[in-house]
């Protein structure tokens, strides 16, 4: 029996045995396992699946386990009869090298057992696995050892993955990061290009290439905010059908439209779900499952709205919204930058363009103001129009003719000439209103009158190819040319009027001169006829109307000296001549006034001649002008001084009287024509106010200078002129007067015939009395036809003709004189009121041969007429005149 019962004994033992053996092993494979299903976990589920393990293996009551970085405190199994902090407070104790065991009695609890807690921290992890059990065997030394194992393969599995976590981070991390510097990188190439462009054009070409490629979208579109700030106007779209975006082309700022909304929200707008594009009635239009619209924001301030469309449905991420808003901003920043550029590029188109305008202007007005051919000056005008300005230009301007009808001058030119008549054509049909022309501005021209003094005098038509090109700035222009146009066509006209109203005045002078001179020819004549019949008895008479004729012989020569002035018609013969002897000849000539007046006339003492280069009878004309001035202003009996010095390079010649003096406001404008104010003797001695302005002008042409000086009224008045000094060339230094010869005998004279034609029947009577007093055989005739017969009846060695002859004029009579062979030796002298230099240049064409200027001085006359006679051989025989005109 007992033997039987040790037998059955270790036959259970050695069951019991080979049961824990295979417990033990299991356990082996178990743990053996756990590396295998940990692995890959997180530290969480690795502590879940740590405590199911425990709880099978160990068939544990209580099973608590706390780790860092594992939330809150794990557990499994906690009976309500157990301490929850006593039993933590157990595992705070326990320590890595020896696992702590601890009996826990139950609380309120009488005769029951204790648990009993194993406490063991984890290798090398901050934490503890705390288990317990109400068996009293636990825990065994196997479950020691399995507690301690399994906390062991914990600590490691927790740390390989808290390693792979940081490994899978850090991968994250550099998979992020890279992701980041992708995305710098595409926002930093975006930024350089977006840097480099200058107008919206190349914004939109960045953006939509550089921008949609960064951000991965199919498709996109750049609004701008329209003139109105109201709505978004198209500037560019890539991705999306043509025919679909011509319906966008404007969209207003009530839409509804991601677009629209993001301009008035002024913030992004994201559809990321194609279940919302319902929202949206117009959307589905795009071809975009997915679309975001970003405001172009700068201070606030909208200038319009970035569209991107992307083809998958997806939603967007943090990051991605960022994105596509910092892509916005310097899609903002570069937009902004081109509206400024644009602006300033706008503003100096607009100041160069002001600056061309008022260059054309100025060229304009130039051109209108040199020149008084009205049709040149227009088409120069048009031509500088075109094609800076136009491509054509039609200036039509209407004119009154001298007979009183209108005519209308008409400029066109087109850059392209064959078109000249198209675009002739094109303004008449805008012209063609039937009333004067108005400014206005069409599709492609500008039109605009040609105006002076309130009245239309034409019309300026500018076109263009390009439609829209002229504005209210153009019209400004058109319009102001139009006035300049007709203020240069008003001077013109009135300079016509003006030379006109001049030529008409200068034949008005001439006239005058001749009918002044055709009655003082006979005068004179008479009072030489007086004065040779020495009838004594009216010597006084005589002598006051010679003084007055030449009086009167002044006035007129004066009168038709301004004439030559004002023209420029005076012609100087210089020559070196002694200042000296001029002023002999000056006081010669004012000799009668001063005596008259009963001046004291104090001269310079002789001395050297004083050459200067000069008109030997113009500058005699300047001293007696001076000299006669000096005797009028001065009261009788007056004081007048001539002083002659040479200063420099200058011969300077002085004039002063104690006379009445010139008032101070007065002495500036003294030379001016027809001034005699502040003069204070009678307006007997004024005369026309016109030899002073001779004075000056005739000084000025010889180089010199005149200026006049006084104290005032009363206090005497100074006249210097101031002459360029000049070299004699010879001893008599061409101041000389020609001789005439006198004929050689009574017999000559008496044989010599003499032809005197003019209408003034007492002037002829009177000088054929005169040539018959001299021995001379006269005829008369009083008209050009019997003059041309008793030239051709009488054969006269010399003819004396007036101009103004009725029926046939003397120009015309003597060229019928110089047409006839049989009159060939006849030397003809023309006697006339007609003095200018085209009246000597006409009367030689005609064929005179002396030209003598109304009234005449007989001894002249007979001088020249001796100078005319030659020696005859076989009868009469005229010597070949000087051809000097004797014109005054």
């Amino acid at each position: 029996m007992t033997r039987e019962r040790t037998v059955f004994r270790l036959s259970d033992l050695a069951d019991l045995g080979a049961l824990a053996l295979r417990r033990q092993v299991n356990d082996l494979f178990a743990l053996l396992e756990l590396t295998s299903v940990w692995q890959g976990r997180e530290p969480g589920e690795i502590a879940e699946s740590c405590l199911e393990v425990l709880v099978s293996l160990l068939r544990l009551d209580v099973a608590l386990l706390r780790f860092d970085g594992v939330d809150g405190l794990l557990e499994r199994r906690f009976p309500a009869e157990v301490d929850r902090e006593a039993l933590l407070s157990v595992g705070r104790g326990a320590s890595p090298d020896a696992p702590a065991l601890f009996e826990l009695p139950r609380p309120n609890t009488v005769g029951r057992n204790s648990i009993r807690v194993v406490a063991v921290p984890p290798l090398g992890e901050t934490g503890t696995v705390i288990v317990g059990s109400w068996r009293e065997n636990f825990p065994t030394a196997h479950e020691r050892h399995l507690l301690q194992t399994i906390a062991n393969q914990v600590a490691l599995a927790m740390q390989s993955s808290r390693e792979e976590r940081a490994r899978r981070e850090l991968a994250e991390e550099r998979a992020r990061l890279s992701r980041v510097n992708s995305v710098l990188a595409m926002l930093h190439a975006l930024s350089d290009g977006l840097s480099r462009t200058n107008t919206f054009a190349q914004v939109a070409e960045v953006l939509l290439s550089r921008g949609l490629a960064a951000m991965g979208a199919h498709a996109g579109c750049l609004f701008l905010t329209d003139e109105s700030g109201l709505g978004l106007s198209l500037l560019r779209a890539v991705g999306y059908p043509e025919a679909l975006m011509r319906g966008f082309q404007h969209i207003p700022a009530n839409a509804d439209l991601p677009l629209a909304e993001a301009f008035r929200r002024k913030r992004g707008v994201f559809r990321s779900d194609s279940s919302l594009l319902v929202e949206e009635p117009e959307l589905p239009r795009f071809p975009s499952r997915v679309f975001a619209a970003v405001p172009l924001l700068v201070d606030a301030h909208c200038l319009g709205v970035l569209g991107v469309g992307f083809s998958e449905p997806r939603p967007f991420v943090d990051d991605e919204r960022a994105f596509i808003l910092a892509i916005a901003q310097q899609a903002a920043q570069a937009c902004d930058r081109a509206r400024l550029l644009e602006a300033e590029r706008c503003a100096r188109r607009m100041a160069e363009a002001r600056q061309s305008r008022a260059d054309l202007l100025a060229e304009a007005s130039a051109i209108l103001g040199s020149s008084l051919d009205l049709g040149a000056s227009l088409t120069r005008v048009a031509h500088l129009v075109v094609p800076r300005f136009a491509d054509w230009a039609v200036m039509q301007v209407t004119e009154r003719s001298p007979s009183g009808t209108d005519e209308t001058k008409t400029v066109v030119v087109h850059q392209d000439p064959r078109r000249v008549d198209m675009a002739r054509e094109l303004a008449l049909s805008l012209l063609s209103t039937g009333s004067a022309p108005r400014s206005c501005v069409t599709n492609n021209s500008v039109i605009a009158p040609i105006s002076a003094r309130g009245r239309v005098l034409g019309s300026i038509v500018l076109g263009s190819e390009e439609p829209g090109r002229y504005d209210t700035e153009a019209l400004e222009l058109v319009e102001e040319l139009g006035l300049r146009a007709g203020v240069a066509l008003d001077n013109a006209r009135l300079y016509q009027e003006a030379r006109e109203a001049d030529r008409r005045k200068d034949e008005f002078l001439a006239m005058l001169g001749h009918e002044l001179r055709n009655p003082l020819a006979p005068m004179v004549t008479a009072l030489q006829l007086m004065r040779m019949k020495e009838e004594g008895s009216c010597e006084r008479e005589r002598t006051i109307i010679c003084r007055q004729v030449e009086h009167l012989i002044r006035l007129v020569d004066d009168l038709l000296d301004v004439s030559r002035i004002t023209r420029g018609k005076i012609q100087l013969k210089r020559g070196c001549i002694d200042l000296m002897a001029v002023l002999a000849k000056a006081v010669e000539m004012a000799s009668p006034l001063l005596e008259q007046r009963s001046h004291h006339l104090e001269l310079p003492p002789a001395g050297e001649p004083l050459f200067v280069d000069g008109d030997s009878a113009r500058i005699a004309q300047v001293l007696s002008n001076l000299l006669n001035n000096a005797a009028k202003y001065t009261d009788p009996g007056g004081r007048i001084s001539v002083t002659v010095v040479r200063e420099g390079e200058q011969a300077v010649l002085r004039i002063r009287d104690n006379g009445a003096g010139i008032a101070p406001d007065v002495l500036p404008r003294i030379f001016d024509m027809f001034v005699q104010e502040g003069r204070s003797i009678d307006r007997s001695q004024g005369g026309l106010g016109l030899g002073l302005a001779i004075v000056r002008s005739i000084v000025e042409l010889h180089g010199g200078t005149v200026s006049a000086r006084s104290e005032g009224l009363g206090r005497g008045s100074e006249f210097v002129v101031r002459l360029p000094l000049a070299t004699p060339r010879g001893p008599e230094a061409d101041e000389h007067r020609s001789h005439l010869p006198e004929a050689s005998s009574q017999g000559a004279v008496d044989s010599v015939r003499l032809l005197v034609v003019d209408d003034n029947r007492d002037a002829a009577e009177l000088l054929t009395e005169l040539l018959d007093s001299k021995g001379y055989v006269t005829r008369m005739a009083f008209d050009g036809p019997s003059g041309l017969t008793e030239a051709s009846a009488f054969r006269p060695h010399i003819a004396l003709l007036d101009v103004g002859l009725p029926v046939m004029d003397g120009y015309e009579l003597a060229s019928k004189i110089r047409q006839d062979p049989a009159l060939a030796g006849i030397k003809l002298v023309a006697v006339t009121g007609y003095g200018q230099d085209s009246d000597c240049r006409r009367a030689r064409t005609a064929g005179f041969d002396v030209h003598m200027v109304k009234p005449i001085d007989p001894g002249q006359l007979l001088g020249v007429i001796r100078e005319l006679v030659g020696n005859r051989e076989d009868g009469p025989r005229v010597a070949a005149g000087s051809g000097q005109g004797r014109s005054q």
